[in-house]
């Protein structure tokens, strides 16, 4: 008898396996289901933006489209991410390569109006992501510099340029591969760099993208 209860506790085991192994198959189909059906959800929301869709970190693509969908200046916004950062900035060689960054963006909104796929709205959204991502890191870089000051409740600090040489500020020139190159593409792509290969090279900006800035 006891023997008999060995091989019925047996058999009941591996029922019970074989139940739980098939509820987990169906839990395991649903949740892919489920997720394939959210990730068509969110193409089908995000349809003017396929060439940023998946490309962008965090979620800047939801902030920053929610934004251009609500008319906000997304260029403004690009300019005022600079100049918050740029005024706790004391007058060093990072104020300057930081100066710097925002006349590249001037001459990368030109360069990818003429010479590169996608939408006005495209081309900004990944702008603004761009310096959302370069502000957070050199209000980082301030708070943490042994030359920082504290006046009227803001914290200022000289920068040094070396540590705006790397990412995420040199991250600048991943933005033109976002975009296919429309046929009337030069033979050489925009470049950040000097004849030596040194970042930041010079830049005087764009006349044309700087005049649309309102602020």
């Amino acid at each position: 008898m006891t023997l008999l209860y060995i091989i019925l506790g047996i058999i009941a085991y591996y029922l019970w396996k074989i139940y739980r192994q098939k509820e987990d198959e169906k839990e395991q189909i649903a949740s892919e289901k489920f997720d394939a059906e959210w990730e068509e959800k969110k193409k089908e929301k995000y349809k003017d933006y396929p060439n940023l869709y998946g490309k962008l970190e965090g979620n800047w693509l939801e902030v920053f489209a929610h934004h251009a969908e609500n008319n906000v200046p997304l260029l403004n916004l690009a300019f005022m991410l600079m100049l918050q950062e740029s005024t706790k900035i004391d007058y060093s060689e990072g104020s300057q390569i930081w100066d710097t960054l925002w006349e590249f963006t001037e001459e990368l909104l030109e360069h990818l109006e003429e010479y590169h796929e996608g939408t006005p709205a495209e081309h900004l959204i990944a702008v603004c992501t761009y310096w959302q991502i370069a502000a957070e890191a050199m209000s980082k870089l301030i708070e943490e510099s042994p030359t920082k000051q504290v006046r009227s409740g803001r914290s200022t600090s000289e920068i040094e340029g070396e540590k705006l040489k790397v990412a995420p500020y040199t991250d600048i020139k991943k933005i033109t591969v976002l975009f296919p190159k429309k046929t009337n593409h030069p033979d050489k792509e925009l470049s950040f760099v000097d004849e030596k290969g040194s970042f930041p090279r010079k830049s005087k900006g764009s006349e044309i993208i700087h005049k649309r800035i309102t602020v």
